[in-house]
C-alpha cells in the first residue's frame, strides 16, 4: 500500500481552499476514485492544508493518472485550486513497510 499526500499552501488572502478541498474529496468519490482525508496544518504556514489518498500500490495509482485527468468533476475543481495557491501543491509518496 502507499499513501499519497499533497500539501497545499494558499496565496496570503487565498480563501476558499477548504471548501474546495470538500468538493474535492466528495468528486474524487464519486469517480470511483480512494477517498481523500482532509487536514489542516496547525503548526507552518498559515492556512496550509493537506490531503492524504490510499493506494494499493504505486503502479495502481500511476495507472490512474490519466483517468483523473480526463475527470471534468475533478479538473473542474483544480482549476478553482490553482488560484488561491502561493505555489503548485506538492505531492509525496509514502510506502507501507510490512
Amino acid at each position: 500500500m502507499i499513501v499519497v499526500r499533497r500539501i497545499y499552501t494558499p496565496r496570503p488572502g487565498g480563501g476558499g481552499l477548504t471548501q474546495l478541498l470538500i468538493e474535492l474529496q466528495g468528486a474524487t468519490i464519486e469517480a470511483g476514485f480512494p477517498s481523500l482525508a482532509i487536514f489542516r496544518k496547525v503548526l507552518g504556514p498559515h492556512g496550509t492544508m493537506i490531503t492524504e489518498q490510499q493506494w494499493p500500490s504505486i503502479t495502481v495509482y500511476d495507472e490512474s493518472r490519466d483517468r483523473v485527468r480526463q475527470t471534468k468533476s475533478i479538473t473542474g475543481i483544480f482549476s478553482r485550486i490553482y488560484p488561491v495557491l502561493a505555489s503548485t501543491h506538492v505531492t509525496e509518496i509514502y510506502e507501507e513497510i510490512d
